[in-house]
C-alpha cells in the first residue's frame, strides 16, 4: 500500500442548489402519492411562503419538475401547477429521445414488445385470481371492439390497442409492466399517426381482417382463463408477428421521434 495521500475528493463538494432541493421535496410528494394525479400546487406567493426560498429558486424549482413531466404549469388568471404522477409515457418520452440518439428504427420497439408481451401473458395465466383481474377487463374490451368492428374505424383500432395495453397493465409484475408499457407508448403514437392518415384514404383494414385480428384476442383471454401458459405464449408471438407484416399502412424501418412521444404525454 503506498503512502502518498489520496484524495478523496477531487475539488470541493458543491451543495445543492435551493432549486434543486425543493424539486426533490415536491416530486418526492409526488412519487409516493401524498400529491395525487391532477392535484394543484398552492400559487406561487403561497409556495414562496411555504419553502422560504426566493423566486427565482422556486420558479426554477418548478422548471425542473415541468421538465421532467411531473408539472404542468399554467399562466395566466388560473395560476399554479397540474400535477401528474410518473407512468410509462413519462419514462416513454426520454427512452425515445436515447432511441433516436441512435437512430433507431420502430421494427426494433416492435421486435422489443414481441419479446415481452408473451412474458406479460404467461404472467396473466398464471395468477391465480386471474379470472377476476385479467380475464374479466379483456372480455370487455374484446365486447367494445366487436361493438365497433363495423363502424368507427380509429375507435376499433384504439380498442384493440386497449387489449395489448390491458394485458400488460395486469400481468402482475410491475417492473416488466414499466418496461413494455414504454415500448407500447413509443409504438402506439407512431401506429395511431399511421392510422390516421390511412383512415384519411380509405378504409385502415377490412371487415375479415378486423375479425381475424379480434378473433385471436379472445382466443388469447380464453388461454389465460384456462391457465394455459405455454399455448398462451405461442398464441401472443404468432399474434404480434401477423400484427406487423403486415399492413402496409404502417412502416417499420421509420425511426423513432420523440417529439411525437412528447406531443402525446
Amino acid at each position: 500500500m503506498s503512502d502518498r495521500p489520496v484524495s478523496l475528493a477531487k475539488g470541493r463538494v458543491r451543495v445543492n442548489r435551493v432549486a434543486d432541493i425543493v424539486a426533490d421535496r415536491i416530486r418526492e410528494l409526488i412519487v409516493t402519492g401524498d400529491l395525487a394525479d391532477g392535484d394543484r400546487l398552492p400559487r406561487l406567493d403561497v409556495l414562496l411562503k411555504d419553502f422560504g426560498v426566493s423566486g427565482p429558486s422556486m420558479r426554477e424549482a418548478l422548471r425542473v419538475l415541468e421538465s421532467e413531466g411531473l408539472i404542468t404549469v399554467q399562466r395566466g388568471s388560473i395560476g399554479g401547477a397540474v400535477v401528474h404522477r410518473p407512468d410509462a409515457k413519462t419514462a416513454a418520452y426520454i427512452v425515445a429521445l436515447v432511441l433516436r440518439s441512435r437512430d433507431t428504427q420502430l421494427r426494433d420497439v416492435f421486435e422489443g414488445m414481441s419479446l415481452l408481451e408473451p412474458v406479460c401473458a404467461m404472467l396473466c395465466a398464471r395468477r391465480p385470481d386471474r379470472k377476476t383481474t385479467v380475464v374479466s377487463e379483456l372480455r370487455k374490451v374484446n365486447g367494445a371492439s366487436r361493438r365497433l368492428i363495423d363502424g368507427d374505424e380509429l375507435a376499433f383500432n384504439e380498442t384493440m390497442a386497449a387489449f395489448h395495453e390491458t394485458l400488460v397493465q395486469r400481468c402482475g409484475n410491475e417492473t416488466l409492466t414499466l418496461v413494455a408499457g414504454i415500448l407500447e407508448s413509443i409504438w402506439l403514437v407512431h401506429e395511431r399517426s399511421w392510422a390516421e392518415a390511412k383512415t384519411a384514404r380509405g378504409a385502415l383494414l377490412s371487415r375479415p381482417e378486423k375479425l381475424k385480428r379480434l378473433e385471436s384476442h379472445e382466443e388469447i383471454c380464453d388461454l389465460i382463463e384456462a391457465g394455459e401458459e405455454r399455448r398462451v405464449v405461442e398464441a401472443m408471438t404468432e399474434h404480434i408477428e401477423v400484427q406487423l407484416i403486415y399492413s402496409e399502412w404502417l412502416d417499420p424501418t421509420e425511426r423513432v421521434d420523440a417529439r411525437a412521444i412528447r406531443h402525446d404525454t
